[in-house]
């Protein structure tokens, strides 16, 4: 699988984070905001983002630290700092609008959580739950990693993406065909988050980039009272954590969807342009993407919201508080939910590659 990320260890990532939130912190001073109150409100995003990196780790560490002598418990906390450096190089370098970072960090908080609490309350007498415990880690690491890698791997689906494009075949079409193929009934919106995620995984492996989600991660990731054969085969699965990847999987499916439909720079000058002023409500940005000369599927503003939120243009990044909740309503719903047009301003900046400042990082 082709790849185009490098994995920083502890130190590193910390190096990293400091410099994309410098980055992030000069590029806002560029902005023009309505007051300093406002200003000093995305300020404290960038903040809260490296803070999260640092926190995430210190606690990894402590828990090598706590458990050093203990036979049963320091490899599995030795694999939590392991799988916490991959979700966080994930983070750092895949999810670029530090917006959507945000949440997508907190998912992530949650999840180191969720963990340390499992391995704290381990029975260290029973095999058994010592290589659960273990497997599960394992595998939520290989997900993540996995996931990872297939977020830089477009050249996979470029067929895929190509004929997407040419039939003009709507987002919210494509999920529902996936949807039916795994015999998901009813409105996307109301499915399980495990559900969603199996949906939009599957989309992932029909468009040639792979699959990640198989019976042997299922298996180990799952809920006890879910990780039979007949739970997996039948879909009805309970995963902790799922929204964490849920957010890859979306967004690897997002960028399959447009990722053959050429973006121009007169398209990122307008949408830049028209939020320079103190920022802009989504229906002003997406008009003046729309009038660069969009068409088709392009020309709509869950096209112009999702690239702009998640994928960018061509390094600019749509940006708002909500961010969070504009990507769920986008893939929560498969695509259905109306869009806050009116009502809450945003504001278009470049923001930095993770991806690159990672490779510098790792080289010197």
């Amino acid at each position: 699988m082709a790849s185009d990320i490098v994995f920083l260890k502890d130190e590193k990532l910390r190096q990293l984070a400091t410099v994309i939130r410098g980055h992030e912190v000069e590029n806002l001073k560029n902005l023009y905001f309505k007051s300093v109150g406002e200003q000093a409100k995305y300020l404290r995003i960038c903040n809260s983002n490296q803070v999260s990196v640092e926190t995430i780790l210190n606690a990894c560490g402590d828990l090598v630290s706590t458990y050093k002598d203990d036979t049963v418990r320091a490899p599995i906390a030795a694999l939590i700092l392991s799988h916490m450096e991959v979700c966080l190089n994930n983070a750092l370098q895949i999810f670029t609008n530090y917006t959507l970072r945000r949440t997508y960090l907190d998912k992530i908080t949650t999840h180191v959580d969720n963990l340390i609490k499992d391995l704290n309350d381990l029975n260290t007498s029973n095999p058994t739950d010592v290589a659960t415990l273990t497997n599960k880690i394992q595998h939520y690491k290989e997900a993540v990693t996995n996931f990872t890698k297939m977020s830089v791997n477009s050249l996979a689906s470029q067929e895929f993406s190509k004929n997407l494009r040419i039939s003009g075949i709507e987002f919210q079409t494509l999920v529902k065909r996936y949807q039916a193929n795994l015999g998901f009934d009813g409105p996307f919106e109301y499915l399980k988050e495990e559900q969603k995620l199996l949906v939009y995984d599957a989309i992932i492996e029909a468009s040639g980039r792979g699959k990640v989600l198989n019976h042997k991660i299922l298996n180990a990731i799952a809920l006890p009272r879910s990780s039979s054969r007949s739970s997996i085969e039948s879909k009805d699965i309970s995963i902790m954590d799922a929204g964490m990847l849920l957010y890859n999987a979306a967004t690897i499916t997002w960028d399959v969807y447009t990722s053959d439909h050429p973006i121009q720079t007169a398209m990122r000058n307008a949408v830049k342009q028209v939020a320079s002023k103190g920022g802009a409500v989504l229906k002003e940005i997406v008009q003046a993407a729309i009038l660069t000369g969009l068409e088709g599927i392009a020309a709509t503003s869950l096209f112009v919201t999702g690239i702009g939120f998640v994928v960018g243009i061509l390094g600019s990044y749509i940006l708002g508080e909500i961010a969070g909740d504009i990507f769920d309503l986008i893939f929560g719903s498969g695509g259905t939910k109306p869009l806050p047009n009116e009502g809450f301003i945003y504001y278009v900046a470049d923001m930095p590659n993770g991806k690159d400042l990672a490779k510098q990082i790792a080289n010197k």
